[in-house]
């Protein structure tokens, strides 16, 4: 039977009565007109922070749908190892890609970077009117793929202004992808190493990263990366980047998960 997921918030997983979960707006429209659904129906729900539970419907009515809650899903879908991916915004719609792709593979967090070479910039008005369809994306992506937390989509900032930002946490390690002038060779070197508890990861947009860009990463401890021989797109490099730090980790299926 395929698994029935809503996305509720925090505050409505246990809304009115203990062991009562509440779906509203889009979730429940869809649950109610599209689906069809019926009280005694069985579906999941979970709050995008961590929480998810199985129940039945209670009730539907023209506003909201009342689960009680059953079972909570004790699925260990999170990676212990972190993986933030700070990507280069791509042309056209590429970046919903990056976003669907690594929120399934287990991807922590993503920053949007404006990078020397991006071709994408904000509107007149500095407004991201992409960013509520990149959250939308990674929600849909966490539902899909039985993720319980929904990757945090950061506001673009640009890579000078990214490098401001208060230093990483201890035993994080920090990787620039960098074809022109990598210096560690081979997709192994973004394995986390004895003591890291995770990673952040510089994919730049389609023009590469500028000199100035590199050299400033190099400066914040950014250790310059060669995914292999072959240029990768920057949309095919972040979401491998990801896939090989998780696997790597031992979040994949190999190693020891968590070290």
């Amino acid at each position: 039977m395929i698994e029935r997921r809503f996305l509720v918030a925090p505050a409505d997983l246990e809304d009115a009565a203990p062991g009562i979960s509440v779906i509203r707006g889009d979730e429940h429209h869809h649950l109610r007109r599209v689906l069809r659904l019926r009280p005694g129906d069985e579906v999941s729900v979970f709050d995008g922070a961590g929480r998810g539970f199985r129940g039945l419907i209670e009730s539907i009515d023209a506003a909201e749908t009342r689960v009680r809650l059953t079972v909570k899903d004790e699925r260990r879908v999170e990676p212990v190892f972190e993986v933030v991916l700070a990507q280069g915004i791509p042309h056209h719609d590429r970046m919903d890609l990056v976003i669907q792709k690594t929120t399934e593979i287990g991807v922590s967090r993503i920053v949007p970077i404006i990078a020397e070479r991006s071709v994408v910039r904000a509107g007149k008005e500095g407004e991201w009117k992409r960013l509520v369809r990149w959250r939308r994306v990674a929600a849909e992506a966490a539902r899909q793929s039985g993720r319980l937390r929904i990757p945090g989509i950061g506001e673009p900032v640009g890579w000078k202004e990214f490098m401001e930002e208060p230093p990483a946490p201890p035993g994080r390690s920090r990787w620039i992808l960098d074809p022109e002038g990598g210096t560690t060779s081979g997709a192994g070197a973004i394995a986390h190493e004895a003591g890291t508890r995770s990673a952040l990861i510089a994919v730049g947009p389609e023009g590469g990263w500028s000199g100035r860009e590199t050299a400033l990463g190099s400066e914040r401890g950014f250790r310059p990366v060669l995914l292999g021989p072959r240029v990768l797109r920057t949309e095919t490099a972040g979401i491998v980047a990801v896939a090989l730090c998780l696997f790597l980790a031992g979040e994949l299926g190999a190693g020891d998960p968590g070290r």
